[in-house]
């Protein structure tokens, strides 16, 4: 059926989320008008004026006022008490990550509610989303079209983490609600898919590869594509695993505001309101800030209330945070086993042109370095774009990623039988195995490994036995737990300290009838059940859904509970 002849009812509204550190946006567009993406660029300033702000995004923060009424983004009053105001906070589903930068230890309040406040801040996103889309479409299409969600998640985020953003997609009121799906997709792959399809066609070749440098407010992904076919649709795969680091334009703004409170906070009038205006003007990439108020001092650099940010001190600024993004493009040019033509700087970071011209002069005269136009709005635009080719894969796809390189080892911990040629490290750890008579040992089952390409639309299988003792009582779960390792080096042979549960996979099987499942009698004369299932998994951008199979049966309502 061609999609410009659908009907309300089978159309769709495919709607982009970009979930920031410091800002978030959000834009749409219809199945039937797929090259119509519309972002949205009006924001509240109050209750009752939905559209006083004009923007690209909406600051990620949320003040609860007296009286328990949540503010979010641009209608948190300027000023507010700066202690009441909830940011960054994006950065708490992921804690793991603290390990990776310490400068976030100074940026992420603790023991705050990352859940809820997620959840209120979404709830309020949502909000203002279905009022757009009325104001636009009118009630009656709103009301009838299906919606579907595509939320953009950190390459670097752990699958809990991710999980944590999908969780709270599902209860905020404002968004779905669990009424429509909702997918995730890592923000590298949707930067890159916006990025790819405006480049130049006839310039591309099939072989080329690039470098993606998604810098945004609190992370930086990198991932690398090499161009595997040009017509009829733009090709790619993954030329190495991703990386990333918590070093975005945050940091950049953390360490401005220490620098300022240090130069200048003991000026007579310097306060908490002149530090905002000046975090502000900075965010916008501009280096002479407002500070009215404070009295003119040629010395320090203020001359009718403003203050001259000099060479040295956006060096002292950007330095270490230029460094760390510098390095990890170095970093991932190399892994690379391909050459690399071009590096494509996106996000609000990425437009810098300060970090464009020292990646210039830091890597190879070969390697172009270049900024798409609207570099800010990549992630959502990849993300609207990624929505339609996955309502309409042979329509609306204009770039596909064929195969993506796994960023770490998968696997399950299986019983083999022993055999001291192979396992006689693991003496110890062998133990008898009535049913079968013999003496096994506890190994992995690694299925994908750190490196190895995965295919979205390849569904990878794990078989696995369960054989309780019937005299343990009805067996009513069929259960597994997934692993994974946390480190650089090759897939072990066995579970160690550093080899972690990721996701228990779990099945309800109590309907079926007791009789109907298969029983054997072991060498000890005992009764076990003999239960023989399968594990298929999809791996997918930023989430992997699972299937149980068993006894013929697809059972596709499997709780995956991250661990």
């Amino acid at each position: 059926m061609d999609f410009e002849l659908l009907t309300i009812g089978e159309r769709k509204i495919i709607i982009g989320i970009d979930f920031g550190t410091t800002y978030s946006g959000v834009a749409w567009a219809e199945t039937q008008r797929p090259d119509r993406r519309i972002a949205i660029t009006s924001w509240p300033i109050s209750e009752t004026n939905r559209e006083g702000e004009s923007s690209d995004k909406v600051p990620t923060k949320v003040r609860y006022a007296p009286g328990g009424a949540l503010q979010w983004g641009f209608s948190i009053p300027i000023n507010a008490p700066e202690d009441e105001i909830q940011e960054w906070f994006k950065l708490d589903l992921d804690p793991s990550l603290r390990e990776m930068n310490d400068g976030i230890k100074d940026a992420v309040q603790r023991g705050r509610d990352a859940d809820k406040l997620v959840t209120d801040y979404l709830s309020a996103l949502g909000d203002h989303l279905q009022y757009t889309l009325r104001e636009k479409l009118g009630e009656g299409v709103v009301n009838n079209t299906h919606l579907e969600f595509v939320v953009t998640v950190p390459a670097i985020w752990s699958d809990l983490a991710k999980d944590r953003t999908r969780q709270a997609c599902l209860r905020a009121a404002g968004l779905c609600a669990s009424k429509f799906p909702i997918h995730l997709v890592s923000e590298p792959e949707a930067a890159a898919i916006y990025a790819l399809h405006g480049l130049d066609p006839h310039h591309l070749k099939i072989g080329e590869s690039f470098v993606i440098c998604d810098a945004g407010g609190g992370t930086v992904d990198l991932i690398s594509y090499t161009i595997t076919n040009l017509k009829p649709i733009l090709e790619v795969q993954e030329a190495t695993a991703g990386t990333g680091a918590m070093c975005g334009s945050s940091f950049l703004n953390l360490r401005f505001a220490k620098f300022l409170k240090a130069k200048l906070g003991r000026q007579p009038g310097f306060d908490d309101d002149i530090l905002a205006e000046a975090m502000d003007r900075f965010e916008k990439i501009t280096y002479i800030v407002p500070v009215g108020g404070l009295p003119n001092n040629k010395e320090l650099g203020i001359n009718r209330g403003r203050y001259s940010l000099k060479a040295l001190d956006l060096q002292t600024i950007f330095e270490p945070v230029v460094l760390k993004v510098i390095s990890l493009v170095k970093e991932q040019i190399a892994s690379s086993k391909v050459p690399i033509r071009a590096v494509l700087l996106v996000g609000g970071f990425g437009a810098s042109n300060f970090l464009k011209e020292r990646l210039r002069n830091a890597i190879e005269d070969n390697i172009v370095i270049m900024q798409p136009p609207n570099a800010w709005l990549a992630v959502v635009q990849g993300a609207v774009m990624k929505g339609l080719a996955q309502s309409a894969p042979e329509t609306l796809t204009v770039v596909k990623v064929q195969n993506r390189k796994a960023r770490k080892h998968y696997g399950i911990e299986w019983q083999v039988g022993y055999d001291d040629r192979i396992h006689s490290a693991l003496k110890d750890r062998k133990f008898w195995d009535g049913l079968g008579g013999i003496w096994r040992v506890s190994v992995m089952k690694w299925f994908i490994k750190k490196g190895e390409l995965v295919s979205e639309n390849t569904p990878y299988f794990h078989s696995f036995d369960l054989t309780p003792l019937v005299s343990s009582g009805r067996l009513r779960k069929v259960s597994t737990l997934v692993y994974t390792d946390r480190t650089l080096r090759d897939a072990p042979m066995v579970k160690d300290n550093s080899v972690s549960g990721l996701v228990r996979v779990e099945a309800d099987i109590s309907h079926i009838p007791e009789a109907s499942m298969a029983r054997r009698k072991g060498v000890d004369g005992l009764m076990y059940y003999s239960l023989s299932c399968k594990i298929e998994a999809v791996y997918l951008s930023a989430s992997t859904q699972y299937t149980l199979l068993y006894n013929g049966e697809r059972y596709t309502t499997v709780s995956a509970e991250y661990v």
